[in-house]
């Protein structure tokens, strides 16, 4: 179940950005099994069960389905969902099957309008008439099941958005598309829908590391949070804690920290849900808050709280038809092309267009980690005198046998914002930006430690023209190793390495929260062999080239 709406996530990112996950912590992952299985130890890894989604299904697959019917008449023509003009597109040129059903329960009404797919993701649009909809933060369903009369059943993912309209609410569930070119019967049932707004509960106790924090209220269903550590690089605080709560999936409403410096409340700039430590939940924060503000500080912890709820299930028995998908679909196989694919660490395969998106599917070049894996943060489409940004959507991981490599496979999306009946004329290049290198050479950056105390010791090193310092310091038997940097270019260690009577070791796992960078990595080594002369290398690493772009002719 996904509480978080789309306008929850447009009001948070109103307020301050938090930046998409970059891949340093799918590095380090790589690195850990790549170092357990170079030990002979078990991959063991444990998951949460609470999976937190920041962002709507939208950003997970995309979708048409493709039927010859007039144009919906049952929709306002304005249904432009979240900056998706190809909803609009393709219900507007008749690229859909629609509905008019509905069904009451609890005085709330719920409309079902219409089906769009496209072969890879199926959107059920509805409205509902809810009499005296409150404010709030969050709203969802406690439960949403599709099922067909092959009997497959999934669970979409719920967008939900206040309309213009008084009372009302737009929305539309998303799921991977099974229909192709099928015709199926579809049975929807949608339960209880449930409004959230935050609340926040003040802490007791000191921030420090160590400290266990009492909320003030048990009303939350919180019982205490746990700081394991706190990172400050000029005004970046990074706080990670333990959440303990004796909720099931406490990770369902949100918790996380604000903190408050007099009159002023500061909020995080990132956030994450980390795989579990036991039964607590593992949260990582970051604030950005000036020095002088730090003094008497106080943490609160905020999650949501259930402000209405109607209850009832509504469902609905409709037919749908992917049979004519393919006649809207347009595509063509894109060249081989080494340079680019150099250029840009992509084999682009295919354009394909549909009335609700432009896809590029790829397949990743290569991972040559001492020559450094390029990778593209930014992604935008020109087409014509139009320019989309776009996002990269990874659908797996392929093994390149012949080298044990891991490569990315997945497309390159963009909305598409008009629709054109033959789009060979229409001119087409991708804009690559934001680039990342990734690197990793055990053949070199090798420095001496001198024998570890309590007192820390620094360690300077010159990575690809980057000043990085390198600071240790034995806490009881273990060894703790921070990397920082002041150059902007330098985003960050991802992993380093010791060796000790020349075996190479990794520090201790511990998982890692998006980050757009440049930030401080604290690592820690355990069971070091005592009076064994010590070498430190950066390990993996990541540089920022922000102004290099790269082009790519498509169409």
């Amino acid at each position: 179940m996904n509480r978080f709406s789309l306008e929850q996530m447009e009001r948070a990112i109103s307020r301050k950005p938090e930046p998409a996950p970059d891949f340093e912590a799918m590095w380090s992952t790589i690195e850990e099994e790549v170092g357990r299985r170079h030990s002979g130890q078990s991959s063991t890894v444990k998951r949460s069960s609470v999976t937190r989604k920041w962002v709507p299904a939208a950003a997970s697959a995309v979708v048409f389905l493709a039927v010859a019917v007039p144009v919906f008449a049952a929709i306002n023509p304005g249904w432009d969902l979240w900056g998706r003009p190809g909803v609009n597109n393709a219900i507007q040129h008749g690229f859909g099957e629609p509905l008019d059903l509905s069904a009451r329960q609890s005085g709330t009404t719920m409309k079902l309008h219409g089906v769009v797919t496209d072969g890879e993701q199926m959107d059920v649009l509805f409205t509902m008439q809810v009499p005296g909809l409150p404010d709030y933060d969050a709203v969802d369903f406690e439960s949403v099941s599709l099922s067909d009369s092959k009997g497959k059943d999934a669970k979409p993912n719920v967008l939900l958005k206040r309309d213009e309209e008084k009372d009302t609410l737009k929305g539309m569930f998303e799921l991977q598309d099974e229909l192709k070119k099928s015709k199926r019967s579809m049975h929807l049932d949608a339960s209880n829908l449930v409004f959230y707004q935050y609340d926040d509960l003040p802490l007791a106790g000191d921030i420090a590391e160590g400290s266990r924090l009492v909320p003030s209220s048990s009303s939350g269903g919180f019982a205490a949070v746990e700081i394991q550590s706190i990172v400050r690089k000029n005004d970046q605080l990074t706080i990670r804690y333990a959440l303990t709560s004796p909720l099931e999936d406490p990770g369902d409403l949100d918790p996380h920290l604000e903190i408050t410096s007099g009159s002023h409340t500061y909020q995080s700039v990132s956030r994450a849900v980390l795989p579990p430590d036991g039964n607590d939940l593992l949260c990582q924060s970051t604030f950005t808050i000036p020095e002088r503000e730090w003094k008497g500080t106080k943490l609160h912890l905020t999650y949501l709280q259930e402000v209405k709820r109607v209850a009832g299930t509504w469902a609905f028995d409709f037919n749908a038809d992917g049979s004519k998908a393919s006649e809207a679909i347009y595509s063509k196989p894109l060249p081989a092309n080494e340079e680019q694919a150099a250029n840009v660490n992509l084999n682009l395969k295919q354009l394909v267009i549909t009335p609700l998106q432009i896809r590029i599917p790829y397949r990743q070049d290569s991972n040559d980690w001492t020559e450094g894996v390029r990778r593209f943060t930014k992604v935008s489409l020109q087409l014509g005198d139009q320019r989309i940004e776009g996002s990269d959507y990874h659908t797996g991981m392929y093994e390149k046998v012949r080298h044990r490599e891991y490569l990315d496979e997945g497309y390159l999306r963009f909305e598409s914002p008009t629709w054109f009946k033959d789009w060979s004329g229409e001119p087409m290049k991708l804009i690559f930006s934001g680039l990342e290198i990734t690197k990793r050479d055990l053949s070199k950056h090798w420095y001496d430690l001198a024998a570890p105390t309590a007192t820390e010791q620094q360690v300077q090193m010159d990575l690809d023209g980057r000043k990085v310092t390198f600071t240790y310091y034995l806490k009881g038997s273990q060894l703790i190793v921070k990397s920082s940097s002041e150059d902007p270019t330098f985003k960050g260690v991802s992993q380093s390495v010791i060796r000790a009577g020349g075996k190479e070791i990794l520090p201790d796992y511990v998982p890692a929260p998006p980050s757009s960078g440049p930030f401080t990595k604290v690592e820690t080594y355990s069971n070091l062999p005592e009076g064994t002369a010590l070498q430190l290398n950066p390990g993996v690493y990541v540089l920022l080239e922000p102004d290099e772009t790269v082009e790519a002719a498509i169409n």
